[in-house]
């Protein structure tokens, strides 16, 4: 992250929690924030770390992927891949990315990830607030005539941390609005045979229809390693253990005698609560 430039993590860092976590029987990392392609030797830590036999996650704002070669050579270790795509045309895209070329960069990542493709499993991670939520359809079904051979579709509502936190009151909307749209969407998913999950909603938005493809119900209980500066002020790592999918989330008076609470629910994001009943 920004904040530790001036104390980046090293590919000695890195390799020693791989090794350490191996040895404990870990079996599948995710390199993921920001942009993880973009680490030092990214590539060499591709090879290192498929030697230790794990499964490979990357997600991505595939930038890289746009160089043919790059893309050749990560296809042979990763196993997962997942893209964030929030916006449907080029328009769009600079509405929400603002950056006048990253459309075009987008096509030509995506005709090489459908050129070197071997047996990947590839996500997209639709990522809505107020500015886009109304589009998510759209989204969807440009991804789905994209190059991009999209596997699995992950709808993440907006969440009030890192940069989103200070900015939340612009980009939440009202997720009963959304509501209105769950029916179209999923009729679509579903006709194309693409895996669908909802991210971050409270499963009574998806109502008894579509509470399977609540998220929470797949969570998986997983350890994020990420930089941290401590008390002392001393830049160092933390492992930051998550059980479930709760963070940042409560529940109201409404979820007293709901089913769902806890299992899979976690609730509805606490910030929320500030601009919008629930």
């Amino acid at each position: 992250m920004i904040k530790y430039n001036n104390s980046p993590l090293t590919i000695l860092q890195v390799k020693t929690i791989l090794l350490d976590r191996r040895k404990k029987w870990f079996d599948h990392v995710n390199f993921t924030w920001w942009e993880p392609t973009l680490f030092p030797d990214f590539l060499w830590l591709l090879k290192f770390t498929k030697k230790l036999w794990y499964k490979i996650y990357v997600w991505t704002n595939w930038t890289l992927l746009a160089w043919e070669e790059f893309c050749k050579d990560a296809m042979e270790y990763i196993d997962e891949l997942s893209l964030s795509v929030h916006w449907y045309d080029q328009e769009s895209c600079y509405k929400q990315i603002w950056h006048k070329n990253h459309f075009e960069i987008f096509k030509k990542a995506a005709k090489n990830i459908n050129k070197y493709k071997k047996g990947n499993f590839f996500f997209n991670n639709v990522v809505i607030n107020k500015h886009n939520f109304k589009d998510t359809l759209k989204i969807i079904k440009f991804l789905y005539e994209s190059d991009y051979p999209m596997k699995q579709v992950l709808i993440s509502n907006i969440a009030p941390e890192w940069i989103a936190e200070n900015d939340f009151k612009d980009l939440v909307f009202d997720l009963y609005e959304f509501k209105e749209f769950i029916p179209a969407i999923v009729k679509y998913i579903e006709e194309k045979w693409i895996i669908l999950r909802f991210f971050w909603l409270p499963t009574c938005i998806l109502d008894e229809e579509y509470s399977e493809y609540a998220n929470d119900a797949h969570w998986e209980e997983r350890h994020t390693i990420e930089r941290y500066t401590n008390e002392a002020w001393k830049i160092t790592l933390i492992d930051i253990y998550s059980p479930d999918n709760s963070r940042k989330r409560c529940f109201v008076n409404k979820c007293s005698n709901c089913k769902w609470k806890n299992k899979p629910c976690t609730g509805v994001f606490s910030k929320y609560l500030e601009n919008y009943n629930f």
